[in-house]
């Protein structure tokens, strides 16, 4: 599902801020993770995960609100953090949504 501009921007901005809050973050353990993801104020609820993954950990967001698409897929290591915005529908869980290659656009720090 296409995300409109609005929510094109609103994802630029949760990347940055999730990225720098990751970088400053000691390791890339998914309980570090994880309470860097709630200290900037994204609800338990909202958040599925972390979870390990190769080298590090994973976490997705659902930030969709008033009938929004927003979601994002991170990838934490010890060096570089991946946030990947895309859409889904309200009537599936954001982790549930495949995706092509082509949908994929990262933003790393």
């Amino acid at each position: 599902m296409a995300l409109s501009d609005v929510e094109k921007c609103a994802a630029r901005a949760h990347t940055r801020r999730i990225t720098d809050a990751l970088g400053k973050t000691p390791g890339a353990a998914p309980a570090r993770v994880g309470e860097a993801l709630r200290g900037l104020g994204y609800l338990p609820e909202r958040i599925d995960g972390p979870r390990r993954s190769a080298g590090g950990a994973g976490f997705t967001l659902d930030l969709r609100i008033m009938g929004g698409h927003l979601c994002l897929d991170g990838t934490v290591t010890g060096t570089a953090t991946t946030v990947v915005p895309y859409g889904a529908s309200p009537q599936v869980a954001c982790r549930e949504v495949r995706r092509s290659a082509a949908d994929v656009t990262s933003s790393r720090a």
